[in-house]
């Protein structure tokens, strides 16, 4: 896959694997779009990165949220790609001491880890396949981790 020239979407692009991969990305060309939630470290990041950086604000299971993103994307170029790195994890056991594990705890890895997956997957899509195909016959890439 050609990466220069190419615009990239990072979900949970602000830290940990989101940020090496927009980091990665940017350095080997491509303009990445940080869709993070933790607004000052995705402005540092940007500001770090400087041209071929953006960040947007996003719950990635939010359809408006995730819309505004690939709009972002759109503003820079082709979207090239789609790396899905937002997720979260609760340290709670099934049972403990306080009682049964907080569901609302459980609904909150399901929205991001599988709901926010999957809204940001269908809507990169959509973008993707509107483009015409490079000389490679790609539209895009989507990479779930």
């Amino acid at each position: 896959m050609q990466i220069s020239n190419r615009v990239f979407v990072v979900t949970g692009g602000a830290s940990g694997l989101g940020e090496a991969t927009a980091r990665h990305l940017h350095k080997l060309g491509g303009a990445v779009v940080i869709a993070d939630l933790n607004e000052t470290s995705g402005h540092a990041l940007v500001a770090e990165l400087g041209e071929r950086a953006r960040f947007v604000r996003c719950d990635v299971a939010s359809e408006t949220d995730g819309a505004a993103t690939i709009e972002a994307a759109k503003a820079l170029g082709s979207l090239g790609g789609l790396i899905n790195c937002a997720g979260v994890g609760t340290p709670c056991k099934t049972l403990g001491k306080e009682g049964p594990h907080p569901l609302s705890v459980y609904e909150k890895v399901i929205r991001i880890n599988l709901i926010g997956t999957f809204n940001m997957i269908r809507l990169a899509a959509a973008e993707m396949d509107r483009q015409t195909p490079n000389e490679n016959g790609e539209r895009g890439v989507i990479i779930n981790t």
